[in-house]
């Protein structure tokens, strides 16, 4: 008996010691997220400034002239420790959640799934697309709104992608991330183009690289798209073709809103000219970004690229 008592003082106490280095919160938004001391955070302050450093303690309490009782955090920043109270607090995320756009480059996904980062985008100013996801899986799609098409004309497409593998580097800065996904592409609505992929994203702490495999599903290997008053044309693309995909995600080194975009990919590797590539800026927020380069296909053509991205929920 005298050993049980002693086992449960000591796992009591244990338990009362790994509690105690925990700050518990009364108010919003610490209560929206579990501070871990040493961790880096990045603060969007109630005036719109930002700010990024690791939490190191709770501070001081203060009451306000309504009597209201406002807790306040310690973060050690740059210039310095800082006192931050919770009414000039209005976001708090993860330096690793901070980038809110990671779930896709222009064209290409990315092995992350989109959570909580539901988004509205428009690309060249004609195709509208919406992206949500729910925990691992991330469902988007979107179609062309090209004046003089009708409906079954116009272009669209569905994605569905299921991030299965997430893991965190033990001897490097970084984490890894695997998905699986199936796209249905309609080069108008009678001509239906399917993909099965597999797709890997490596994050380093500037850099995003992203590889990619993609397979060719269903019957058909030519496709005749109608574009209405602008013309028609013959897509040939093989059944069972197998393409690749590679793409970079590079934040400039003094920048946390400026990144650059690569991406290379090839519908069908037996086929080298079916192949085009993206380069260019994605300006970001934690609420809206734009995307600008220039796409360039084998053709040779070299078009102007433009997205621009909205976020609506925090």
């Amino acid at each position: 008996m005298k050993f049980i008592a002693s086992f449960l003082i000591m796992i009591l106490c244990f338990a009362s010691s790994l509690h105690a280095d925990e700050d518990i919160f009364t108010n919003e938004p610490f209560t929206s997220i579990k501070l871990k001391k040493e961790l880096s955070y990045r603060f969007r302050l109630a005036n719109g400034d930002i700010l990024t450093g690791q939490y190191k303690e709770k501070g001081e309490n203060t009451i306000r002239e309504d009597s209201t009782i406002i807790e306040s955090i310690i973060v050690k920043a740059m210039i310095g420790d800082i006192t931050l109270y919770s009414d000039e607090i209005a976001h708090i995320q993860t330096i690793r959640s901070v980038y809110r756009q990671q779930s896709s480059l222009y064209f290409m996904p990315t092995a992350d799934p989109i959570g909580l980062d539901s988004y509205v985008s428009i690309t060249q100013l004609a195709f509208v697309q919406a992206g949500f996801g729910y925990e691992d899986i991330s469902v988007n799609g979107g179609m062309t709104f090209i004046p003089g098409l009708s409906f079954d004309e116009q272009g669209k497409y569905v994605n569905v992608k299921y991030t299965f593998y997430d893991e965190e580097q033990e001897n490097i800065p970084g984490h890894y991330s695997l998905a699986g996904g199936y796209s249905l592409i309609y080069a108008n609505s009678a001509n239906l183009i399917q993909h099965a992929y597999m797709i890997g994203s490596f994050h380093m702490p500037r850099t995003i690289l992203t590889t990619a495999l993609f397979f060719k599903t269903g019957s058909e290997n030519v496709y005749e798209a109608n574009a209405g008053r602008w013309g028609s044309g013959i897509i040939n693309f093989n059944d069972g073709a197998l393409g690749f995909g590679l793409g970079f995600d590079i934040r400039l080194f003094s920048r946390h809103d400026t990144r650059v975009l690569a991406e290379l990919w090839c519908a069908d590797i037996m086929r080298p000219r079916n192949s085009a590539g993206f380069i260019g800026l994605r300006l970001n927020n934690d609420r809206y970004s734009m995307d600008a380069g220039l796409a360039m296909f084998t053709a040779p053509a070299i078009v102007p690229a433009v997205r621009f991205q909205w976020l609506p929920f925090n």
